[in-house]
């Protein structure tokens, strides 16, 4: 036997060897077990990102390198992507790539240097304004249902600026918005913003105002961490809304305004009503009212009939006796010679006001009036007809002139034709010697083919 040579307590550790992939494995579940969850800092190089979307790249120091991944589900909530220079501190944790024997980071999440002390410092400003009482709900004032003038605090450049534009017309287009530029972004922009603000509360003309940007980075969001612009917002003559970033990301102002909402577009639905939902519900109050009304009226009639029934009962007999006497008095003044001349008379008028309406000769100045009227309104329309068919001929004449061959003759264009009046299309219709003819918008040339060039050439 090959190894027969070998001791017996060598020969039990031959058997219990491990092949590489076998080490590899064991290696992996010990990284992933005991390194689970780490919090690793350094300077990225060698950053690479693949066609599915993955990033690779090194961390390291100035003693050591550390590969790192991270694969495109993590990556997608990053607010930008690194580059190699940055520093940055990554939570992952440790796994092993067996087919190498190389061992890595699995990125789960990252944050750009300086975002700790940025957070440190706005927790702490944070604590200390909430300890003045600047984030008590008692201090939240109530938003106007249907407020007419808002004010709008943004960059001008800024799709947030847009959005929010866009939903208060769909929504409350009845409203006056009244826009306070500023800068959302840089050294200038707490400034900026605050300049906005003490403007928007000196004209006092909003009753309501947004303060919105964008989503970023927490560098970006930085103006809106501003402790005097959040007193500011704090002090505010008029509610605040904001609309900062997007839905995870919070400032601030978020804390110490009336109202935060997740996005631009948020807080302008959140500050405007729905037209549309105001009025189904005015036309619904209207139909409701109409029944209401139309049902107590209905009571007050019938109540009042009954009360009519009752008084006129003990009057009835008497107004009975009333009526019969009364026509028995016209009946007899009927009957009286002079109101039977009166009644002759009165027919006899009525006949001679018919007999002068039914004579011809007023029945033809009727139909000739008559005539003159059609004749007047037939020569009118054929007027018009007339004046609509020359529009539409000329309309036609224009028409067919941009479209004439010999219009595009008249811009410098020319003809190509064989001797056979064949339109020639392609340079392989001719051949070298061939004799063709150039149609121009005047007159025509002889010409001889001395070359055949398969493309066109430009100068």
């Amino acid at each position: 036997m090959a190894n027969s040579h070998l001791q017996p307590a060598e020969q039990h550790q031959l058997q219990a060897s491990l092949t590489v992939s076998q080490l590899n494995a064991r290696a992996r579940q010990l990284l992933e077990r005991n390194l689970a969850q780490v919090w690793v800092e350094g300077e990225v190089s060698n950053f690479t990102a693949s066609s599915a979307g993955h990033w690779y790249f090194i961390l390291k120091d100035e003693q050591a390198q550390l590969p790192c991944v991270m694969f495109a589900g993590r990556n997608a909530l990053t607010p930008r992507r690194p580059n190699n220079g940055d520093r940055l501190l990554l939570k992952g944790s440790l796994s092993l790539y067996e087919g190498r024997g190389q061992y890595q980071l699995l990125a789960e999440a990252l944050r750009f240097s300086g975002e700790g002390d940025l957070l440190a410092r706005l927790e702490a400003l944070k604590k200390k304004l909430a300890e003045e009482g600047l984030f008590a709900p008692e201090h939240k004032r109530a938003l106007p249902k249907m407020p007419l003038t808002l004010g709008v605090i943004s960059s001008l450049q800024g799709a947030a600026l847009q959005d929010v534009l866009q939903v208060l017309q769909r929504r409350w287009p009845l409203a006056q918005v009244l826009v306070y530029p500023a800068q959302v972004q840089g050294v200038e922009a707490p400034a900026s913003l605050r300049r906005a603000l003490a403007l928007a509360q000196y004209h006092g003309q909003p009753e309501v105002i947004l303060l919105t940007r964008g989503g970023g980075s927490l560098e970006d969001l930085q103006a809106f961490n501003d402790e005097t612009l959040a007193r500011m917002v704090a002090a505010s003559a008029m509610p605040v809304i904001t609309g900062v970033g997007h839905e995870t990301d919070f400032t601030l102002v978020d804390f110490v305004a009336d109202q935060r909402a997740a996005t631009p577009s948020v807080a302008a639905e959140t500050a405007s009503p729905d037209a549309a939902s105001l009025l189904q519900q005015l036309e619904r109050l209207r139909q409701n009212l109409n029944l209401a009304m139309t049902s107590y009226l209905r009571g007050l009639q019938q109540r009042l009939d009954h009360l009519s029934l009752k008084a006129e009962a003990p009057l009835r007999l008497g107004q009975q006796k009333q009526q019969a006497l009364h026509y028995l008095a016209k009946r007899l003044a009927s009957q009286h010679p002079q109101q039977r001349l009166q009644r002759t008379q009165n027919q006899l008028h009525q006949l001679t006001n018919r007999l002068a309406t039914a004579t011809p000769a007023k029945q033809i100045k009727e139909q000739q009036q008559r005539l003159v009227q059609l004749s007047r309104r037939l020569q009118t329309s054929l007027n018009n007809q007339q004046e609509i068919r020359h529009l539409k001929l000329r309309q036609a004449v224009s028409r067919l002139h941009s479209l004439s061959p010999l219009n595009t003759l008249n811009r410098g264009y020319a003809l190509a034709q064989t001797q056979a009046n064949q339109l020639i299309r392609t340079a392989s219709q001719v051949a070298v010697g061939d004799l063709i003819t150039l149609r121009l918008a005047e007159g025509a040339l002889e010409c001889r083919v001395e070359q055949t060039l398969p493309k066109a050439v430009r100068n």
